[in-house]
């Protein structure tokens, strides 16, 4: 596998990641930078951190999670979802409320939902030969997870700075719509995979 199938590869485990930064950045003005950046190294590291186990541990860990993998992304993508549609009603009511969002534990769970597809990339990485230059097979997989974390750090970035920029189009209602898109992309992982 060549660099320019690590980058396409990439970008498309990225694009559940972007849909999910660009509903945060529906709520950006209620996050602070600081949370903010750290979801998009939360992002970027776990898609690294899942490549790298897929690879490491190969078939067991893909066996291991295959069977309920669609189902952790779901129940985590539509309880969040679920939560900002709570907070999007509330803030309606009261401008007030706080965005816990992003908080720490909220930011692993995404981090979680959103890059378990890597993991089981990881694994059919260490079927195929990744040869980005002339060096081991570590060597090579980790400059591949470095570019798909990359990628996901860097897609995510341009999804929350969109979804600002949209907000101030829908106002208060965006955290709602945003928390609806999270629902339906749990719905999505859990339709491709059930079917």
């Amino acid at each position: 596998m060549n660099l320019a199938a690590i980058l396409l590869l990439g970008i498309g485990l990225s694009l559940d990641t972007f849909a999910v930064s660009l509903t945060l950045g529906f709520v950006s003005e209620r996050t602070t930078r600081r949370e903010k950046v750290r979801f998009l190294i939360v992002i970027g590291l776990f898609h690294f951190l899942m490549i790298l186990a897929g690879w490491l541990f190969g078939a067991n860990v893909s066996r291991l999670i295959a069977d309920y993998d669609h189902w952790i992304a779901f129940f985590l993508l539509a309880f969040l979802g679920a939560k900002m549609i709570r907070e999007g009603l509330s803030a309606v009511q009261d401008d007030e409320v706080d965005c816990d969002l992003l908080s720490l534990r909220n930011t692993l769970m995404f981090g979680i939902a959103l890059s378990i597809d890597a993991l089981i990339t990881g694994f059919s990485l260490g079927l195929v030969k990744v040869h980005l230059y002339d060096g081991s097979p570590l060597g090579n997989i980790l400059l591949a997870a470095a570019l798909i974390g990359t990628a996901a750090f860097s897609i995510s970035a341009t999804g929350i700075l969109i979804g600002k920029h949209v907000s101030s189009k829908l106002g208060s209602k965006a955290e709602i719509f945003g928390g609806a898109i999270l629902i339906l992309i749990g719905l999505k992982v859990l339709y491709d995979h059930l079917l």
